[in-house]
């Protein structure tokens, strides 16, 4: 770290209320562990004014949960060793927890920052109780806010009054927000996706009007408005992948039958908003252009809608599904041959490097072909263990 970027001081407003400084390594420590939310305005000195936090600090999709292992039919061979490529595999992230230093240099001046950096923090996260402090500061906190009287605002750190002072913070009138929250509510009644979501999700449901309404009071732009709400349906989305593929198969053929019938309508439009879906998903440009849309957005609406029914069903009532095998795929290659497919297509579509290399028009074609020949199986157990392997991306990624 440069000596330039340890002088950062950075300042964050969340509801109307200021925050900070906070250095550059315990900024991006606290946004590291993922504590800094898509409504918060972040300023340091050199803005001339505050920034949304995503502009500032990219927010990251978290990691699609991993497939739990289903049992392998007895005595039936492995599946072909390459396949339609689902999302590379990641590990885990468990963030350091922020360490406060308890060695004290002997001046009370060392004591008070502590102290401030770790109220600053608490403040944001809005307790931090789960926090595992590994320090002495931890205990000095607790004592002075169990002192403090009930409503009193958890202390937070004033601005300095210099010329490295931030302006004032926008503030977000609380029944702007209320109102902005229930104007939403009710168009999203109109959308299958999000009815599905409000019914299954309701805490969630709120919170993400909340949030959305808080953007829309703070003037951010319409499109940064649905993109963090793509975006949340797409985190919601991947945290129940593993519930979705245990749903029944009559629910995981309707989340195909969804699927590829978005594919159909993209295309209809143009190739780039079918190859945006397949390779961006719901954060694709064309399709936020539409996905708040009853009319323009019906078809990816009720692809996702699709896939919150089959989470609501593979909660309540999870089916068991087992592996694909050798002979489902010789059933499925068939079904691809109807289509006019070659071998040559088959080793192309089973290569993500190759693939890769195609027109796009060309990869939104095989994707159709794809999921129309897993429908066109007339076999149910054939086609279930196909549909479980091949969803896992639609789901999960």
């Amino acid at each position: 770290m440069t000596g330039q970027q340890a002088d950062i001081q950075w300042y964050i407003a969340r509801e109307g209320k200021q925050h900070g400084p906070l250095s550059d390594a315990e900024m991006r420590t606290f946004v590291a562990q993922g504590h800094l939310k898509p409504t918060d305005l972040i300023w340091r000195p050199g803005f001339a004014d505050w920034r949304p936090a995503p502009a500032v600090f990219p927010f990251q999709q978290p990691p699609p949960p991993a497939a739990p292992p289903r049992p392998a039919a007895q005595g039936a061979q492995g599946g072909p060793a390459r396949g339609l490529a689902g999302p590379a595999a990641q590990p885990s992230f468990e963030p350091d927890r922020i360490r406060v230093s308890d060695h004290a240099d002997g001046g009370g001046g060392s004591r008070i920052k502590r102290f401030a950096l770790v109220a600053v923090l608490l403040a944001l996260i809005g307790g931090g109780g789960w926090f595992a402090w590994q320090s002495g500061a931890l205990n000095m906190v607790q004592d002075k806010l169990s002192a403090s009287r009930e409503g009193e605002q958890v202390p937070t750190v004033s601005a300095p009054a210099d010329s490295s002072t931030p302006p004032p913070a926008p503030s977000v009138a609380q029944a702007d927000v209320a109102a902005g929250a229930s104007q939403l509510d009710g168009k999203f009644e109109q959308l299958p996706a999000w009815s599905v979501v409000k019914r299954e999700f309701p805490d969630w449901y709120n919170d993400q009007l909340r949030q959305a309404a808080t953007l829309s009071a703070q003037n951010q732009p319409q499109d940064a408005v649905n993109k963090h709400l793509a975006e949340a349906l797409v985190a919601l989305r991947r945290q129940h992948a593993n519930e979705a593929l245990s749903a029944s198969t009559p629910r995981l053929k309707d989340v195909a039958s969804a699927f590829l019938a978005n594919l159909k309508s993209l295309s209809t439009k143009s190739v780039g908003a079918c190859y945006g879906f397949i390779s961006q998903g719901e954060t694709a440009p064309a399709v936020l252009e539409v996905l708040q849309s009853p009319e323009q957005g019906a078809a990816v609406q009720t692809q996702i809608a699709a896939i919150f029914e089959a989470i609501a069903d593979g909660r309540k009532s999870p089916s068991p599904h087992d592996r694909a095998v050798k002979e489902d795929y010789d059933v499925l290659v068939q079904e691809l041959g109807k289509l006019g497919w070659k071998e040559q297509d088959l080793q192309v579509f089973s290569n993500p490097s190759l693939l890769s290399r195609e027109p796009p028009e060309r990869v939104c074609q095989m994707v159709q072909d794809w999921f129309a020949a897993h429908l066109s199986i007339a076999d149910q157990g054939t086609q279930e263990r196909l549909l479980v392997e091949t969803l896992k991306p639609v789901v999960s990624g």
